[in-house]
């Protein structure tokens, strides 16, 4: 059964703490596959669909099989396209516990994965439901994303997350880590060069490259203090 409702915080934290979990970790990134300048039809697509998904189940079990180790739980967009749905199928394989955070419209046309341990509605405050209403809900659960490729919808996670950072730090509690996957192309290879205050990236970002999922889950580690869990 979804949760729809305002109390998505609480939710998470019941789940938390039924499982003896202490962090999510998020993955975002695109959900299209499809290769720009290319006929929907042309063969073309098939095969970079194949590469794009082997690229990213590469990415995501480097990650996982370090992270497995830890109580987390798995924060993705819980739909059944792209990276959301990679990451959720190599969560389940490691069995981890997963969360998903969609809009309602999702819900609506079927798209939500039936897989998800937490599934998470956003409601629309005001007007229709738009892909887009789960993001701040999104952001405000994770305490660290893995970020590979991304579009529009990734743009508006990373950007709330940067804002939100500014706040953290300010009041001294801890920020959310905000790993790009160099080399994926969209708003992973953009994030370093987004309009920002510099001190903010520095705190949640790495300052150097990252070029695999084993190489993120070793920087979430090391900033969420995994070891002493």
């Amino acid at each position: 059964m979804h949760v729809i409702s305002d109390a998505f915080e609480q939710a998470v934290a019941d789940f938390k703490k039924s499982h003896g979990l202490h962090h999510v970790i998020a993955f975002s990134g695109g959900a299209s596959t499809d290769l720009p300048g290319v006929a929907s039809d042309d063969p073309l697509q098939a095969q970079f669909g194949q590469v794009q998904k082997e690229r990213e189940l590469r990415i995501v079990r480097g990650a996982l099989n370090i992270l497995r180790h830890y109580r987390v739980a798995i924060l993705t967009g819980g739909t059944r396209f792209g990276f959301p749905k990679t990451a959720v199928e190599v969560a389940c394989e490691m069995e981890l516990k997963t969360i998903g955070v969609f809009p309602q419209t999702a819900h609506e046309k079927g798209y939500v994965l039936q897989e998800l341990d937490l599934p998470l509605c956003v409601v629309p405050r005001f007007g229709g439901s738009t892909w887009g209403d789960e993001s701040s809900v999104f952001c405000k659960l994770l305490d660290a994303v893995i970020v590979c490729g991304g579009g529009a919808g990734t743009l508006i996670e990373a950007a709330h997350l940067l804002k939100m950072n500014e706040s953290l730090l300010k009041y001294e509690q801890p920020v959310k880590v905000i790993i790009p996957i160099h080399g994926t192309g969209g708003v992973a290879d953009g994030l370093p060069f987004v309009w920002g205050k510099q001190e903010i990236k520095t705190a949640c970002m790495p300052q150097t490259p990252v070029l695999s999922g084993k190489d993120a889950a070793v920087y979430i580690q090391e900033r969420l203090d995994l070891y002493n869990l």
